[in-house]
């Protein structure tokens, strides 16, 4: 299973040349297995880019949206965000031991779904996955349900964007997990102390002023030492960006320092909340 995942790319790859047939089967274990042979039951699989899943049998859980597989490979949830657990690169975020524990009780049975999308790698080199379970229900949107984490959608993995949306969406209404905790309540303009250093997911309720251009982001100044920033590689996702001046916004991410000035990287127009004039505190 371990060396059909890690070459899956590259066999469709060369049959997409060569005009190769490949064939996906399962072993006696259940695993996926793919060949240029066909094995009796197996399927012909058409070279098109609608997407596979494949199930692989999980070793542990480090934490709410991390999991290591029997074949060794880091598994990071797409899309989502969880607090952290104590560990000696993090210390504990309110809600981190919640996400973990409740990931490690849906997980008892070792065997999950895994599907990947259009980039497989995150800068650590864990594999970037939705993942789901036998009974199809989807892990990633599940944990948004419950509150216990948040999105955080990252262009170009986006197929069920619109479902996970939604499910933090639930959440928030019914104000579960994070949305109840006193850590992950919004901030102000008035709460923002310049050469601070802010750790961790935040939600912060701004109104910009002016628009600046960087190398590679648009800047959307809030003050002139707290900003938003915009890759100017995602600009079309995100609506022009005069129509985000001077109009109350909730920013969710992480705020970045630089000496003492700040600034919050937005890369998808979800982490962008429009709201009433009347609902931001200045």
């Amino acid at each position: 299973m371990t060396t059909a995942i890690r070459i899956i790319g590259l066999i469709l790859s060369i049959a997409s040349s060569v005009q190769a047939d490949i064939y996906r089967s399962q072993d006696q274990h259940g695993n996926t297995v793919f060949s240029d042979q066909p094995a009796r039951h197996a399927e012909k699989i058409e070279l098109n880019n609608e997407p596979y899943r494949y199930k692989v049998s999980l070793k542990r859980v480090i934490d709410g949206d991390t999991l290591i597989l029997e074949s060794g490979e880091t598994i990071r949830l797409i899309g989502i965000n969880t607090p952290e657990i104590d560990s000696r690169f993090s210390e504990a975020q309110p809600g981190g031991k919640a996400a973990t524990e409740c990931l490690q009780q849906t997980l008892r049975d070792s065997s999950i779904w895994v599907e990947y999308d259009a980039e497989q790698f995150d800068k650590y080199q864990r594999r970037l996955a939705h993942v789901f379970l036998d009974s199809g229900e989807y892990l990633n949107a599940m944990l948004l349900r419950q509150g216990l984490a948040m999105l955080t959608l990252r262009p170009p993995n986006l197929r069920y964007s619109d479902r996970l949306i939604e499910a933090q969406q639930q959440a928030e209404q019914a104000g579960l997990g994070v949305w109840a905790m006193a850590a992950y309540q919004h901030k102000t303009l008035a709460d923002f102390e310049p050469g601070r250093s802010y750790r961790g997911w935040q939600r912060w309720q701004l109104m910009p002023q002016s628009i600046n251009a960087g190398r590679k982001y648009m800047h959307l100044e809030v003050s002139d030492k707290l900003s938003i920033h915009i890759p100017k590689t995602r600009l079309a996702d995100f609506m022009p960006l005069e129509a985000y001046l001077n109009k109350p916004l909730e920013v969710r991410g992480w705020m970045r320092r630089r000496g003492n000035a700040h600034h919050i990287l937005v890369r998808h127009p979800s982490a962008l909340i429009q709201l009433s004039s009347a609902s931001l505190s200045r």
